[in-house]
């Protein structure tokens, strides 16, 4: 009976185990989840919808996350990736807009050059009336480009932006200024519009998926949204399927995790330094008697290197294999590449100038950038032709003057390479001075040269030039007739004196 009891007795006792540790497992579960929660509310909500426990390659697959993580990456509150997300959408958007653009005014002929000489003075007419328009419209442009600041900061500003989220929506608005003279005049303002600010969707013609026909969002203040029509917003995407129109994808979405994985694998290359690189002081002693006198002789002392010691133990420092940083190291290098394949940001610009063997493979590298912005910048030059060409329809709608010409424009980003710079001398240069193209066609392959300003400064001096013939000319003739007064006959030389 005693050992059917005793029997009863553990198995109460397993039954009770069980029950703690199954209360035990319950209480874990709720820790983690409590946990999970707490991240929430420390961490952007969009970036942890994604998180799963298997292992991926890229943990950002939706544009909502990818946006947030980049976003708190590029303004350093992520854990991960802020130093090289910083430099990669810096330069790229630095490499994509260049010193800005270059509003370039179109010609007009009214007629050919045939024409104008047996039209005569009525053509002549035309032409300077189109020259007054066209000094008009560059002058009420670069008035536009001003007052929203795309000649100076801002549109650095708004490439940042589109390196961020892929896209980029401006709204346009008739504002009233006042002048010098204070005179009220119109004038289009520019508005960005952030999508992780205000979420908003765009419209597109059913036939044609470039057509952006509106924009719209919801505003925080208001219940009724906010819609733009085609003609008072620009969208430009920089990235993504072109049937999709509100789905982008900006360069740095594709190698978050990659940036990511970099910036711990140079942590765990510190941690590993951390440990490994202090030198440990170490004494081999016979017995542990002997440990113990070693180890109450060092306790009160400072040791310092190049002091004489003398003992019975051995002393020396432990050297430590580390040669698994090595792993590491090939690691952050690889990291690099990839991510500057895929950014198109050479890995000198990461933090590697090492990679760099020699002085062409840094010139290649230099092509790779033109090459991986070369679409930006043509995106960049359509969307700000198309700014300004609905800025001026909506300055013409507002003002009901003589309209401005919004077609007779076009937009340059200038970028110099050596590549461009040795066509230049090689090619545009030599033929230029043979004759076989024209100083034109010379001077518009070079960078920020302004071709209607130096004609301009080239009919001006010419001008000036005719007109110190002239006075010559002038003064020849008096010179003559002076000397006929005086007593020279035509052709002849002038008498000399007695």
């Amino acid at each position: 009976m005693d050992i059917i009891k005793t029997i009863k007795n553990l198995a109460n006792v397993q039954m009770m185990r069980y029950k703690v540790a199954s209360q035990k497992g319950r209480v874990t579960k709720l820790e983690n989840e409590v946990h999970k929660l707490q991240a929430l509310v420390r961490d952007d909500i969009l970036s942890l919808v994604e998180a799963e426990t298997k292992y991926v390659g890229n943990k950002y697959r939706t544009y909502d996350s990818a946006i947030a993580e980049i976003d708190k990456k590029y303004n350093g509150t992520a854990d991960w990736g802020i130093i090289q997300t910083g430099t990669i959408i810096d330069l790229r958007a630095a490499f994509s807009i260049g010193d800005g653009i270059k509003v370039v005014q179109k010609k007009v002929d009214v007629q050919s050059d045939n024409s104008r000489k047996n039209e005569g003075e009525r053509n002549k007419g035309k032409e300077d009336k189109n020259k007054k328009s066209e000094d008009r419209e560059k002058k009420w442009i670069e008035n536009f480009l001003e007052y929203n600041d795309l000649d100076k900061e801002v549109i650095q500003e708004y490439a940042i932006e589109a390196e961020i989220e892929g896209k980029l929506a401006i709204k346009l608005s008739p504002d009233t200024i006042t002048d010098a003279k204070d005179r009220e005049q119109t004038m289009i303002n520019t508005t960005f519009i952030s999508w992780s600010e205000k979420k908003y969707t765009v419209k597109t013609d059913p036939n044609d998926y470039k057509h952006y026909t509106e924009l719209r969002w919801k505003p925080k203040d208001r219940e009724k949204d906010e819609v733009l029509n085609e003609n008072e917003f620009v969208y430009k995407k920089f990235g993504g399927r072109i049937s999709r129109p509100n789905e982008a994808a900006p360069k740095m979405m594709k190698c978050l995790t990659h940036v990511e994985n970099l910036d711990r694998a140079l942590r765990d290359w510190r941690e590993i330094n951390r440990i490994f690189g202090g030198p440990i002081l170490y004494m081999e002693c016979q017995n542990e008697e002997e440990v113990a006198k070693a180890v109450a002789a060092f306790n009160d002392k400072n040791f310092k290197v190049k002091k004489i010691l003398a003992g019975t133990g051995k002393l020396y420092f432990v050297k430590l294999d580390v040669g698994g940083v090595e792993s590491i190291e090939n690691e952050i290098i690889t990291l690099a590449k990839m991510i500057s394949g895929e950014t198109g940001i050479p890995v000198h610009f990461l933090g590697l100038p090492e990679l760099m063997s020699n002085r062409a493979t840094a010139e290649n590298l230099m092509e790779m950038i033109k090459a991986a912005t070369n679409k930006n910048r043509e995106t960049w030059k359509g969307a700000y032709e198309e700014l300004i060409r609905k800025a001026i329809i909506m300055y013409n709608e507002v003002e009901k003057t003589t309209p401005l010409n919004p077609d007779n424009f076009s937009i340059e980003i200038p970028m110099i390479t050596k590549e461009h710079w040795d066509h230049l001398e090689k090619i545009y240069l030599p033929a230029a001075v043979a004759g076989k193209i024209s100083d034109e066609a010379f001077q518009e392959q070079i960078p920020g040269f302004d071709i209607e300003q130096e004609r301009e400064r080239k009919e001006e001096r010419e001008a000036s030039e005719l007109e110190q013939a002239k006075r010559e000319n002038e003064d020849l003739k008096t010179d003559l007739n002076d000397r006929n007064l005086f007593g020279g006959g035509g052709n002849e030389p002038f008498p000399k004196r007695a």
